[in-house]
């Protein structure tokens, strides 16, 4: 009778195992079955990797399914592919979850840019005037190619008298002697207030703002077979930290050839004081090229593609969010300073010290070391060389297997929110796929413009004051431009 009470005992005991065991198998087979499509949906393992995964998969989970489903395999034989079903469920839906938000960032990155100019409208700090009370207030605008759609966001604002401005110095002049009540201009007006006009010792406090939307301009993109042909990509890095979609001064401007094929890249940085045309304005819009970024990234490119003689396949759109958020999220960077020199920014918190030789730089420390020009006799020439030191180091740590791996996640969600490009998705995947086929380090060049200093009151965004820009150096330019056709011409 005891015999037999146990005998059923251990024979529903075997049908509990046998029941889990095979549950447990179809679950984690549909879940290795969903990862495998979401990895092939990915495109980004190569071909030779991907077949080893899948042949390697087929053959582990036959094994496993012998083990798990037949009613006559011992006991300890299921309980093994139970708790090894489990652990690959666990993995594989951890990659599941990865893999979804690799694909999510591409998207995003790859989204149009919706780029947008904020106006700020301002008054005297001492007069205190909300947005609430706007009604009846005399309004100067510094006019710009805008103005129309200005007035028209305006007109939602209240009732105002609107008073016109070609010269920023007559704008500042007549809010200064209440001539006028408020003023609305783009920052790059006001920021002449801590510079060329910091005599005038105006203090204005912001009372609102509008958002102007920026016209899209022709589609620049330029596609190539990305992995077999060398191509260009201008690398546009705003002035301002939060949203990408703001349009604002570009701090750097700098084209990085790429050759995936033989792991090469050639950075050729541009000072963003440089004196040039801007492509899309007219014959005699000559002006800043930092200034090019406030009538959006496509100015920026065409006009970088005019004075280099040379065709721009993309575009990737930074600012200082980038920068700090992506050094962060790779444990840092080291760069090989050539000077040892002092960063001061009190409003931002921002003061930090760089040894001559080596430093470890973390986000905020890397940005304000691309950042510094006023301390260098050479200014925004040093200026761009330190940026190549910090984007070469980024490059280089990036590319790493042990950062690649292990800073994944923490990369993703840092590029994410501020960093946007043109290159399409399929062109990313495929340069993905070429580096983790040999993770190769890649050989890089850098080349910069040179100029020399002078000044100009005929600036197209901001005339009649006389403006600091760096006019072009003949030579500089025309050997760059050779550098960048020889470097595409490689095979």
């Amino acid at each position: 009778m005891m015999k037999r009470k146990t005998r059923k005992k251990r024979s529903k005991k075997n049908r509990v195992i046998n029941i889990i065991s095979r549950l447990v198998g179809v679950i984690s087979i549909v879940i290795a079955i969903i990862f495998c499509i979401y990895i092939y949906k990915l495109d980004m393992l190569p071909n030779k990797y991907l077949k080893i995964l899948y042949i390697s998969l087929l053959c582990i989970y036959v094994l496993l399914s012998l083990f798990a489903f037949p009613k006559h395999i011992k006991k300890k034989f299921k309980i093994f592919a139970i708790i090894i079903f489990i652990l690959f469920s666990l993995v594989f839906g951890y990659g599941i979850k990865y893999a979804d938000k690799t694909i999510s960032f591409i998207d995003k990155i790859n989204d149009e840019l919706k780029q947008q100019e904020e106006y700020q409208i301002k008054c005297l700090s001492s007069k205190k005037i909300t947005k609430e009370k706007l009604d009846g207030k005399k309004i100067g605008i510094f006019k710009n190619n805008n103005y129309d759609k200005i007035v028209e966001k305006l007109k939602v604002k209240g009732n105002f008298d609107i008073v016109d401005y070609n010269d920023p110095i007559k704008l500042f002049e007549d809010l200064s002697e209440e001539k006028i009540d408020l003023i609305i201009a783009s920052d790059n007006v006001y920021q002449l207030l801590s510079t060329e006009l910091s005599y005038m010792q105006l203090s204005l406090s912001v009372v609102d703002s509008v958002f102007v939307p920026i016209d899209k301009k022709d589609d620049i993109i330029k596609i190539v077979d990305v992995t077999n042909t060398p191509f260009n990509i201008f690398i546009a890095g705003g002035d301002s930290y939060g949203d990408i979609n703001k349009v604002m001064n570009t701090d750097v401007n700098m084209v990085v050839s790429m050759d995936v094929k033989n792991h090469k890249i050639l950075l050729t940085s541009i000072p963003r004081d440089y004196y040039v045309l801007l492509a899309g304005m007219g014959d005699n819009a000559y002006d800043k090229l930092t200034h090019a970024g406030y009538y959006g990234v496509e100015e920026s490119v065409k006009t970088v593609e005019k004075l280099l003689d040379t065709d721009i396949n993309y575009y990737a759109k930074v600012n200082f969010s980038t920068i700090e958020k992506v050094v962060d999220a790779i444990d840092g960077i080291e760069v090989d300073s050539d000077y040892a020199f002092r960063f001061y920014e009190p409003e931002n918190g921002m003061d930090f010290t760089f040894t001559k030789g080596k430093n470890q730089l973390n986000g905020k420390r890397a940005l304000a070391f691309a950042r510094e020009r006023q301390v260098f006799m050479d200014g925004d020439v040093q200026r761009v060389k330190n940026q190549q030191k910090v984007i070469s180091a980024i490059i280089e740590k990036i590319t790493s297997s042990k950062t690649l791996i292990g800073n994944y996640t923490d990369l993703l969600d840092a590029i994410s929110s501020s960093f946007v490009t043109n290159l399409d998705p399929k062109s990313i995947n495929r340069i993905v796929q070429m580096q983790l086929s040999d993770m190769r380090g890649w050989t890089l060049e850098s080349q910069n413009l040179d100029g020399y200093d002078s000044s100009s009151t005929s600036c197209y965004s901001i005339p009649y004051i006389n403006l600091y820009v760096m006019k072009q150096d003949e030579n500089s330019v025309k050997n760059a431009s050779e550098m960048i056709k020889n470097f595409l011409n490689r095979q």
